[in-house]
């Protein structure tokens, strides 16, 4: 091990820098490549002409372009600045008592997460995890002396309250500290792993099923799906009519969509938060786009794509649906601040937020569902002009609160846009609609609902009986990969069987 002692400070940059190991100039004073490791242990290489100092400042000591003797110098010191990194990097780290407990990592991650612009909803469950499952149990112990028990600790008072996927979250969370806590400035060492041998994922127990597979029971059918749509269309007109009627403070809410609302989750796949966030222009384009966008499908022949120009659906203001291209583009969502809508300043965020997967994407509707989508936008552009009107969301809260906002959060002096900022709440949603048009539905369970979201389980469901390829589906629902869908929304044996059935049938 290199011998130690004092080097002093220098206020030149250095040559080369890694694991606080720097790699510094000769000078005239210092004929020398000099290595510091830790500022407490030096190496030298082999002196240099001073003569040829100036020369090699002018070429700021490139290798290539110095004497042979300085170059051979340069050489060694390299050298010996690579095999310093090596030892620095088994090094101990001074550990400082007190100050780098687990709860100050905790406090690091929260941090990292708000710097990151994460959603406000991923923050507040990773702050929900570490404050009710880590800090109370392993907050105090420093994170030098964390081990593979404290880890085992946690996760074993969790499970006494917890369900598996709950577990699973905790145990990504601690993972996620280990990786923070090896990263610069590193509070652990990197051999350290105080999550070895932990284990906190589910394992299937039964073959083809996914941990996380929702059952057949669990999801609503395609009856209960048609059933609640117009339970939802009559509540809303219902509660409409009675807020109009009120003599003291009339108020004239548009509301004649649940409906439609809940066919979109259950036949076309958004998530809840998505499809409440969805307006005119998700599904509404200029004339002058759709066009291009037939122009450039390969698949289609001269007259084919001349019918296909004849059934364009014109909306106002210059605006269409092509029929033969029944697309919803999803590019953001409603976030959540506990139960009420988190509608950012201006200067932080031109809308909702962004997807869960942080992409725009694209789902199918069906064409059953056209005539519905034409209406509304034509009702909502008719009624809100060519500025506001593309922005009008389908399913406001009660009526519609448009604000400007600028168009890229990242360029708030941009040019600005009308955004319609009547966001249902997640509380109220279910209050005033939902559970009551429960009650009305036909083959609803009476004393327990399905939670709403789980009429995206239909549409997984119904998709791959009607045809859907699993590549699609996982698109459409916006999972990352087609195994996540598979494992989560399929099974290959329960979801099969009747074509298997059918294919068996004459052999």
């Amino acid at each position: 091990m290199p011998a130690k002692g004092s080097t002093g400070t220098t206020r030149r940059a250095p040559l080369r820098a890694d694991r606080a190991v720097k790699l510094y100039a000769p000078t005239p004073a210092k004929p020398h490549f000099r290595i510091v490791a830790k500022g407490q242990v030096e190496r030298t290489s082999a002196p240099v002409p001073v003569e040829l100092m100036a020369v090699s400042i002018g070429v700021k000591f490139d290798p290539a372009q110095l004497d042979p003797v300085t170059a051979r110098a340069r050489r060694e010191a390299d050298e010996l600045f690579d095999t310093m990194v090596r030892w620095a990097k088994y090094q101990p780290a001074t550990v400082r008592r007190g100050e780098r407990t687990i709860n100050a990592l905790c406090d690091r991650r929260l941090q990292d997460l708000k710097d990151d612009g994460r959603a406000m909803t991923t923050c507040n469950k990773n702050e929900s995890l570490l404050r009710v499952f880590v800090r109370p149990v392993i907050g105090h112990v420093e994170v030098a002396d964390w081990n593979s028990e404290h880890s085992k600790l946690v996760l074993r008072r969790a499970r006494e309250t917890c369900g598996p996927e709950r577990i699973q979250d905790l145990g990504a969370a601690l993972r996620c500290l280990v990786s923070l806590a090896r990263r610069k400035p590193a509070w652990l060492h990197g051999d350290d792993n105080p999550m070895e041998n932990v284990e906190f994922r589910v394992k299937s127990t039964t073959q083809t099923e996914g941990v996380h597979y929702v059952p057949m029971k669990e999801r609503p059918s395609t009856e209960q799906v048609e059933s609640l749509a117009i339970s939802m269309g009559e509540v809303g007109r219902k509660t409409a009519a009675y807020l109009a009627s009120r003599p003291t403070k009339p108020v004239v809410i548009d509301r004649d969509y649940g409906w439609l609302l809940c066919q979109t989750i259950g036949k076309c796949g958004p998530r809840f938060g998505e499809d409440i966030a969805l307006t005119v222009g998700c599904f509404a384009r200029p004339r002058a786009e759709v066009e291009d966008a037939i122009d450039q499908d390969l698949s289609l022949a001269g007259e084919a794509r001349g019918l296909r120009r004849a059934s364009i659906i014109d909306l106002p203001h210059g605006l269409a649906i092509d029929p033969g291209r029944r697309l919803i583009w999803i590019t953001e969502t409603v976030e959540w601040d506990g139960s009420k809508p988190y509608i950012a300043p201006a200067e932080v965020r031109a809308s909702g937020k962004k997807t869960k997967s942080e992409k725009d994407r694209w789902t199918i509707f069906p064409r059953s569902l056209t005539d519905a989508y034409v209406a509304r936008c034509t009702e909502l552009l008719e009624r809100f002009g060519a500025e506001q009107g593309p922005h009008a969301l389908l399913f406001p809260a009660s009526d519609h609160s448009f604000a400007l906002v600028p168009v890229d959060p990242r360029r708030p002096k941009g040019a600005q846009r009308w955004q319609d900022q009547d966001w249902w709440s997640r509380s109220n949603f279910p209050r005033t609609m939902y559970h009551k048009a429960v009650d009305r539905a036909d083959g609803w369970p009476a004393t327990s609902a399905l939670p709403f979201e789980n009429l995206r389980h239909h549409f997984a469901t119904w998709a791959k009986r009607h045809g859907y390829d699993d590549v699609l589906i996982s698109h459409c629902m916006g999972h990352a990969t087609v195994d996540y869908t598979q494992k989560r929304y399929f099974r290959t044996g329960a979801d099969t069987i009747p074509q298997g059935m059918k294919a068996s049938e004459n052999l």
